[in-house]
């Protein structure tokens, strides 16, 4: 991945030491050690652990208090979490970082980032981006009261919910979008349910309801109605992109696994790998992962050049993960009777892979996302000149 021309001429010796620190740890990194308890989800611990470790706010730029390293520094870091064979602490590493901390790294509410983003850089406040409803559609909303607002409704399918402080609401005010940042710990925020994933199991998903919690009227992290819609893609696109890579590297291991795989197991006296129709399957394989490559460092040269490829990285995210759930099926299939057992590499490839289709929107949200986007490419690339002037680039 690194060595592709578009990433390899804007790796620095600090993306260099990252990687080799970050690599160096993951390599040794004991997962199960970090559960509740066995299958279990993450202990808190983990993240004052990646704060600690300086894995926190890695693609922040400096004067927030990152570490200055971009989007690129994100892209070494899931390379670096790909040897854990889990995708759970990459999603939530991406809530942590790319999302939560960039929402109050971006936000025109100068208190709000000075009082809380050096605590989620610590790894000691924890974040989570409550949008998904069960209904499909946004009816939370948040009611004027004095200098308060009263925030009412529920969100679903909430990465770092149980474990979060923090929580980053998308609802309704004054008949607009916005983004509001609720405490967890407030009066009339609970967790209704935890959800029990197929993949991904490490990173809790719970649902989050909020009883006419009141918080301070100035914790409005972002809003407008469209310039809302357009920031919060802004931050998803990032998130998405990285889940892009999550999923190439998911392939990648898979295809490297099933090509050691199909040389040694034997059907019909003939190597599994040789069989014609085998062979063919493992060579588009290879032509889907070169793409998945091309494509990530397509897409991360576009945010090199600060264009926010809205529409790109939503349609790289079907492509990957599309590709990666295919992939990882038909490899466990391969494998026969072992294929469908707990223990098998093949079939925990294809439910992390199934964790990543549903994080940061569905295939089909993605298509329509992409759709939307390419359609209106003036005005997206207009405001994404307005988002990245806080960078001061």
């Amino acid at each position: 991945m690194f060595d592709h021309p578009e990433i390899a001429k804007h790796v620095s010796a600090a993306h260099g030491a990252l990687r080799k620190q970050a690599t160096e740890y993951f390599a040794a990194f004991d997962l199960d050690s970090w559960l509740l308890q066995p299958q279990g989800i993450l202990r808190k611990s983990f993240w004052e652990e990646m704060g600690r470790r300086g894995f926190l706010g890695v693609s922040l730029p400096t004067e927030v208090g990152g570490r200055g390293l971009g989007v690129l520094g994100s892209l070494i870091m899931n390379e670096a979490l790909a040897q854990i064979d889990d995708a759970g602490p990459s999603l939530g590493l991406h809530i942590q970082n790319e999302i939560t901390a960039y929402w109050l790294a971006s936000t025109q509410q100068e208190a709000l980032r000075i009082k809380y983003l050096p605590q989620m850089l610590r790894g000691t406040l924890l974040g989570c981006t409550c949008d998904t409803e069960l209904n499909g559609h946004v009816e939370t909303t948040a009611t004027r009261d004095g200098d308060e607002l009263v925030v009412t409704g529920s969100k679903a399918y909430i990465v770092n919910a149980y474990h979060a402080d923090l929580c980053f609401v998308s609802l309704l005010l004054d008949g607009e979008m916005a983004t509001v940042l609720v405490e967890k710990d407030l009066p009339g925020v609970s967790i209704r349910s935890l959800f029990d994933k197929l993949g991904t199991r490490c990173i809790d998903s719970a649902i989050v309801d909020f009883d006419a919690v009141r918080v301070p009227a100035t914790n409005v992290v972002s809003r407008r109605g469209v310039q809302q819609l357009i920031h919060w893609n802004m931050v998803m696109t990032r998130a998405r992109f990285l889940i892009s890579a999550d999923a190439y590297f998911i392939h990648r291991k898979t295809l490297e696994r099933m090509l050691d795989y199909g040389k040694r197991r034997m059907i019909g006296a003939k190597p599994l790998a040789s069989w014609p129709i085998n062979r063919h399957a493992l060579a588009r394989a290879r032509v889907d992962s070169e793409l998945m490559r091309a494509g990530i460092a397509d897409v991360f040269a576009k945010f090199q050049r600060k264009q926010y490829p809205v529409a790109e990285a939503a349609a790289l995210k079907w492509f990957c993960v599309d590709r990666a759930r295919e992939f990882t099926a038909l490899c466990a299939e391969w494998q026969g009777g072992a294929g469908y057992m707990h223990d098998s590499p093949f079939l925990h490839a294809y439910t992390q892979v199934r964790g990543l289709m549903m994080a940061g929107g569905t295939p089909t949200t993605m298509k329509v996302i992409a759709n939307g986007a390419l359609a209106c490419q003036e005005e997206v690339a207009a405001h994404a000149q307005a988002e990245v002037a806080w960078t001061r680039a």
